[in-house]
């Protein structure tokens, strides 16, 4: 968008330089035709005539330069409005996080939660089932709807940007994020308020909370500097 914007703003520069120029020499040569008379010897003869010639010529050059500069103005309206407000490139910035189009960085935490494959069978909430100790499709999403509660701006699993439209899927055994396998250990950075994040994703009750009475392994990291990239 922005490289769009500026293609814009270039070409109508463009053009308004080629104007002035134009404008610029349609002057000089109409400054220059009336120095002629003085110069050239004309006829009595020939006189009216050439005089009659050198009016039209004059109302001719007189016309283009007014549409010249109508056109001048024209345009420096157009390149004008070229310039967004603030507030419009707030909300496209925005958009392009919430889309995946631009990288992120900045502070936020790391989510990591892996396998358990060392589980201990006397673990009351997980031994009826061997599969609580593995980390599930549904848990990576409920991870990231926690996190989106909670004014995630950015958010990746294992570095691939999550956004509205990503698919998180299990095929077999195998966890898919846009038909992209992902694997454990599972490293889920989101950019926003650290310690609104933070908060949000350890809550009693909270989906970490649970993993973690299943068996699974997880670490909760704040952090100043994280980077996300954009989509590819």
């Amino acid at each position: 968008m922005k490289e769009m914007h500026n293609k814009k703003v270039a070409i109508s520069l463009g053009i308004l330089t080629m104007l002035f120029t134009a404008g610029t020499m349609m002057q000089f040569k109409t400054i220059r035709a009336a120095n002629l008379d003085g110069t050239i010897q004309l006829t009595d003869r020939n006189l009216k005539k050439s005089v009659l010639q050198w009016n039209e010529k004059y109302q001719e050059s007189t016309k283009k330069l007014k549409d010249t500069d109508e056109e001048l103005e024209e345009l420096k309206k157009k390149v004008a409005e070229f310039h967004i407000d603030e507030e419009l490139k707030e909300k496209i910035d925005k958009y392009e996080i919430i889309l995946g189009m631009t990288d992120v960085s900045g502070e936020g935490i790391i989510v990591t939660v892996s396998d358990n494959d060392g589980y201990n069978n006397q673990n009351s909430f997980a031994s009826i089932n061997a599969s609580n100790y593995l980390v599930h499709d549904g848990n990576l999403v409920a991870i990231v709807n926690e996190l989106k509660a909670a004014g995630a701006e950015a958010i990746s699993i294992n570095d691939k940007r999550i956004t509205d439209t990503t698919a998180i899927t299990c095929a077999g055994n195998v966890i898919q994020v846009n038909g992209e396998k992902v694997g454990s250990p599972f490293t889920i950075k989101a950019i926003g308020n650290k310690d609104l994040l933070y908060g949000e994703i350890t809550k009693n009750g909270g989906i970490i909370y649970k993993l973690k009475r299943y068996g699974v392994i997880t670490e909760i990291k704040k952090n100043d500097n994280i980077e996300i990239s954009k989509n590819l």
